[in-house]
């Protein structure tokens, strides 16, 4: 794969997603800040490149399971605002926990603005004949995920994340990189892996159980 032109993909639509000053950064995504990044994910390039891909496919679903109809601009701007951090000289462990702290932050934002946002003149009639959307029952399983995710230990929650990352041999590869950073054999990864999903589908379950109570 060849992501030698990734850099001027980025840069090219860094930061201009709404009039709202919520979301728009004043700041924006520069070659030298976004090597930053880059290195951020890994220190060879052509593994860094992937990794950067895969996070932002991840960041992008995120935003659409929260049926954002702006899940891609959206995503560009929780990446602005990372590498943000990391070129001002932030040091940031768990890249990934954090680009899903800083999305969370970036949806919440755009919900608090589109309720403040006016309804155009141009727009009031047509807008007062037609009959307002029913409103969309939260996904459960969604909600009940978060909470679970969120309950887990930071490091729990990280190796969890890493170990379902990827497909077929590249899944291999990273699981055995993964037990290596960690200084176990593979198969003690598996058990500690399974351990941690067998916690969090408990904690689902009955966080379903518990919200399905509440109706």
């Amino acid at each position: 794969m060849d992501f030698s032109d990734l850099p001027s993909q980025r840069t090219s639509h860094s930061v201009d997603l709404h009039q709202s000053d919520a979301l728009r950064s004043a700041w924006s995504l520069s070659q030298e800040a976004f090597d930053k990044l880059l290195n951020s994910f890994s220190t060879d390039r052509e593994q860094a490149a992937q990794a950067y891909e895969t996070t932002r496919r991840k960041l992008i679903r995120f935003f659409e399971l929260r049926s954002d109809a702006t899940a891609e601009e959206h995503t560009d701007e929780t990446i602005n605002r990372v590498a943000r951090r990391i070129s001002e000289g932030q040091h940031i462990e768990n890249l990934l926990n954090y680009f899903y702290g800083v999305a969370r932050m970036v949806f919440k934002e755009s919900l608090r603005e589109r309720e403040r946002t006016p309804v155009a003149l141009d727009d009031a009639p047509q807008s007062l004949n037609q009959k307002a959307p029913e409103p969309k029952e939260p996904d459960a399983m969604l909600i009940c995920f978060d909470r679970c995710m969120d309950s887990l230990a930071p490091e729990s929650r990280q190796l969890i994340l890493d170990y379902y990352q990827e497909e077929r041999r590249a899944k291999i590869q990273l699981r055995q990189q993964l037990a290596d950073r960690l200084h176990i054999p593979l198969n003690a990864l598996r058990i500690r892996a399974h351990r941690i999903r067998i916690s969090l589908e408990e904690c689902i379950r009955s966080c379903l159980q518990s919200y399905a109570a509440e109706k």
